[in-house]
């Protein structure tokens, strides 16, 4: 294991690079930003941490595997960094699941393959990957979500939620602003939301909304050869109710129902 400190004195940046392997972030109350980089390959592992630049300048903390090596794309790295809460963090892999915990000020992941997994991010977030599940806690602002052949889901949205995906379920406990979702052959699911515009599309899989009680919405609901059922009294125009849904599947089905009354 080969480790780096340096002192800090508030919230941070990460930016952190890593071919393969798990990435581990913690925010936590700290004057000190930690990386550690440990591998199970040996001289081979050790090859590739030696040649990992690490360099903390003017707030930033930036970590970069090289990939030219890649060492016959068979060498995996453990990234262990622990930042001062509200920091942010950008990371990138070709192959790797990434797990946040604590209180982060953003976050943004680009990862080919690997789970991502994130407790609690007060300020944007924006996850791509393409086979692996995402899982989000509670996103204050914006958050952009897309996957090709995972799930997705997030607890609770304070901002627009936007979540894409070829063929993996898409799920929002709470969302408090607008929301747009697409999956091809996934299912998607609100189980709770009260204001602002959720716009819901799929081609064969079931779309579920639920709606907070006493909330006025306007409804534009399609299903090509699925069933359509909702459970509310619809608005009589767009303009004048709190939330408007569309929602469109071309065979699966489409269910509006009243959310459970807010704690």
């Amino acid at each position: 294991m080969t480790n780096w400190e340096f002192p800090v004195s508030g919230p941070i940046t990460l930016d952190a690079r890593l071919p393969a392997g798990d990435i581990q972030v913690t925010a936590t109350a700290t004057e000190m930003a930690t990386v550690s980089l440990r591998s199970a390959s040996g001289k081979r592992g050790q090859q590739l941490i030696d040649e990992t630049e690490v360099t903390f300048d003017a707030g930033t903390l930036t970590v970069t595997v090289p990939e030219r090596i890649r060492l016959l794309s068979s060498t995996s790295l453990d990234l262990v960094v622990q930042l001062p809460t509200g920091s942010s963090a950008k990371l990138r892999a070709a192959s790797a699941d990434v797990r946040c915990s604590g209180e982060l000020g953003g976050l943004e992941v680009k990862s080919a393959s690997g789970d991502v997994r994130a407790e609690l991010v007060t300020g944007p977030a924006k996850v791509d990957t393409a086979s692996g599940d995402i899982e989000l806690g509670d996103v204050t602002g914006d958050v952009r979500v897309t996957t090709a052949s995972g799930d997705a889901s997030i607890e609770h949205a304070g901002g627009k939620v936007t979540m894409n995906s070829a063929s993996g379920d898409l799920r929002v406990v709470r969302a408090d602003g607008s929301a747009a979702a697409r999956s091809a052959s996934g299912d998607v699911q609100i189980t709770s939301m009260a204001s602002g515009r959720a716009d819901v599309s799929t081609v064969s899989g079931d779309i579920k909304v639920a709606v907070q009680p006493g909330i006025g919405v306007y409804l534009d609901l399609f299903a090509m050869s699925g069933d359509v059922r909702s459970d509310l009294d619809a608005a009589g125009a767009e303009g004048g109710a709190a939330l408007t849904l569309h929602c469109r599947s071309i065979s699966g089905d489409v269910h509006v129902t009243q959310a459970a009354a807010a704690s």
